[in-house]
């Protein structure tokens, strides 16, 4: 065989695992996640989580460094640019376009699934997304939001609504800090 057939074949097997990594997400029919509100004023409203496709890790990589280098602004910016992905319907009149969704397999066997628009939840109807008791409500132009659904099926879910963004090195992702410690925003997520 030819040195140069085999170097145009590896060349272009390199090219093809280059592009594999990049759509490792990117699994291809809709995921759909149930949930109810819960310690919010629209307390036992239907939500539904519809992903169309999940975020490359191109697209992860990008939000990632945004975030660890200049911040929310950065992250915002990005958030409004990313394509339409999924969606998140309430009974807001309107639904939030996802603009990143992106798994993680834990070490237990729960799906973490980390979600981001480029908007507040509420930003159609601010009177349903009032937090419950004392919990102070963070003011990003965005939210993320992280469900954790355990290997039953169900779980639940949490918002940057009451909760920091941050940087998740371990999984090179946005998500929430403290998760444990975050009130719960949907019960009963289910796929």
């Amino acid at each position: 065989m030819n040195f140069k057939v085999i170097r145009c074949v590896t060349a272009l097997g390199l090219i093809l695992a280059g592009v594999t990594a990049g759509l490792s997400q990117t699994a291809s029919s809709r995921t759909r996640y149930l949930a109810t509100t819960a310690n919010t004023s629209s307390t036992g409203d239907t939500v539904r989580f519809e992903v169309l496709r999940w975020s490359t890790d191109m697209e992860r990589d990008q939000l990632f460094a945004a975030l660890e280098g200049t911040g929310d602004m950065a992250l915002q910016g990005l958030l409004q640019k990313a394509p339409t992905i999924g969606y998140i319907w309430t009974t807001e009149s309107a639904g939030y376009p996802l603009r990143y969704a992106y798994r993680v397999s834990m070490a237990d066997g729960v799906e973490r699934i980390i979600l981001a628009i480029d908007r507040p939840l509420g930003s159609f109807e601010p009177q349903r997304w009032k937090l419950s008791g004392t919990e102070t409500r963070t003011d990003y132009p965005f939210t993320v939001l992280e469900l954790r659904v355990g290997k039953t099926g169900l779980g639940e879910g949490k918002s940057s609504l009451n909760s920091k963004v941050i940087v998740d090195k371990a999984v090179k992702s946005i998500a929430l800090d403290n998760y444990a410690a975050t009130p719960v925003l949907f019960q009963g997520v289910k796929k």
